[in-house]
């Protein structure tokens, strides 16, 4: 093989070492986010190791220090994958007629979710209150959100005539975040209230709360 013909390989089996090494990269950090998932759900923050995470994910431990600067980040990380989905997370109710049926069903569908995320948010809400460095590093890479697909159905509503036009959709969602999240602290973890009786208050407070929305 001719020097010419070298020089224009090397570039290019570079370039296909450079594309297997980011998907390398890319499925050992998948393995590892499952991996904290089901560890960090487990065993709570606390108890949770990296030893831990890497065996489960089998992978070299040294590779959530590179990957995501520890176990922290791993978490923060986690947390952020738990937002996307949550901000691409199809409604499974039907668009409803008026703002208050919308938002009841909202809130019903997003408290009667169980699964390993409900786990999740009781980790992310002890970190937030007893670590502060991680709670500004948590507010610094997850802000909150108007959820999108609430947000379309809002403005159905708005541009059909059943929202005032000088309402704020952004406001109303950003609202029902707050509530959502309040209810989950204090009713669902703290106060253990029974989830009839939590849903039975969030009806309450959409027909009192949607009064002051009506056109």
């Amino acid at each position: 093989m001719s020097e010419t013909s070298q020089l224009k390989t090397t570039p290019d089996e570079g370039a296909e070492s450079q594309k297997g090494k980011k998907r390398d990269r890319s499925a050992s950090e998948e393995r590892l986010i499952s991996a904290g998932i089901e560890i960090f759900s487990k065993h709570g923050y606390s108890g949770a190791t990296t030893k831990m995470i890497a065996k489960k994910a089998d992978v070299n431990e040294s590779l959530i220090g590179r990957y995501f600067d520890g176990k922290e980040g791993l978490l923060l990380s986690i947390i952020e994958r738990f937002i996307e989905d949550l901000r691409s997370e199809e409604l499974p109710y039907s668009a409803q007629e008026n703002l208050a049926a919308e938002l009841e069903n909202y809130i019903i569908f997003k408290l009667s979710t169980k699964d390993d995320r409900d786990c999740l948010g009781k980790i992310i809400i002890v970190q937030c209150l007893t670590d502060n460095k991680f709670r500004k590093k948590a507010l610094e890479r997850i802000p909150m959100f108007s959820d999108p697909n609430l947000l379309k159905r809002l403005e159905v509503l708005q541009n059909g005539g059943k929202i005032p036009k000088s309402v704020d959709l952004n406001d109303i969602c950003q609202d029902l975040e707050a509530y959502l999240h309040g209810v989950f602290l204090f009713d669902m973890i703290l106060a253990e209230v029974p989830e009839k009786e939590v849903l039975a208050r969030a009806r309450r407070f959409v027909s009192r709360y949607t009064q002051g929305y009506r056109s």
